[in-house]
């Protein structure tokens, strides 16, 4: 098409007619700019494809990566459930009336020693974050629940911190004042229960130990709630994620 318009211009400069040389040679620049905005055009309509194409890929993972996490958090906020339930039968029978026999003390208090600290993966969230893609994405709502999710989950690592040093503490009391080896002996240990006198049943008598179990299963009422609002923010994440697949 070029090739046709410099014949046409080369032959109207032969016979001098400048006004319509003049025409055909801003066409002969229109065209190609024409061509040049065409080929942008497409060049960015692939970026758009391209960029799109990568963040439901992205997005794929990081719906794969929650989904995984909750189906660990389940399981997480039924242990703390079991932890505080046996907690809770322990204080039902505390007191200095408690008649030895009444439950399986030393199953239950062994039961409380537990400690369950849910570990979520978060590799892809902090590649999209490191990446800048999070500033990018297009669903401004994932993009809002994602930025609040870092926020919530900082404190609900902070209170995790808090929740591992009181079971320390609470171990550290079982370790100075009952008979351990009765605990593991109601966990299979080969070697069996103490030769020692005296029982774990003792402790229900004990305003000391009272007030550790208390505190035990307070800090697990409330690290069940904030892994039940865990698990609602992830849900909530998955859902937004699964729009990219409609």
């Amino acid at each position: 098409m070029l090739r046709f318009f410099r014949r046409i211009r080369q032959n109207l400069l032969q016979e001098n007619k400048f006004s319509k040389y003049l025409l055909y040679a801003l066409g002969e620049i229109l065209l190609v700019v024409i061509g040049i905005l065409i080929a942008l055009q497409i060049n960015n309509w692939n970026e758009e494809r391209k960029a799109r194409d990568d963040e439901k890929a992205t997005i794929r993972s990081l719906k794969l990566e929650f989904e995984k996490n909750l189906t660990d958090l389940g399981a997480s906020i039924e242990n703390v459930r079991d932890i505080k339930a046996a907690g809770e039968l322990l204080l039902q029978h505390t007191g200095p009336g408690y008649t030895d026999g009444d439950i399986n003390a030393d199953s239950l208090i062994s039961f409380t020693q537990r400690m369950v600290v849910w570990d979520p993966s978060l590799y892809t969230l902090s590649s999209i974050k490191n990446s800048g893609q999070l500033a990018t994405l297009s669903n401004e709502e994932l993009k809002l629940k994602l930025i609040e999710w870092e926020s919530f989950y900082a404190n609900l690592v902070d209170w995790c911190d808090f929740y591992v040093d009181g079971g320390e503490k609470y171990f550290q009391y079982l370790e100075e004042n009952s008979i351990g080896r009765n605990f593991t002996a109601m966990r299979g240990a080969r070697y069996g229960n103490s030769s020692f006198p005296g029982t774990n049943e003792a402790l229900l008598r004990e305003i000391s130990f009272e007030n550790k179990l208390v505190g035990r299963v307070t800090v697990n009422r409330f690290l069940m709630e904030f892994y039940e609002e865990a698990a609602t923010r992830i849900e909530a994440i998955i859902e937004l994620c699964q729009q990219y697949e409609e």
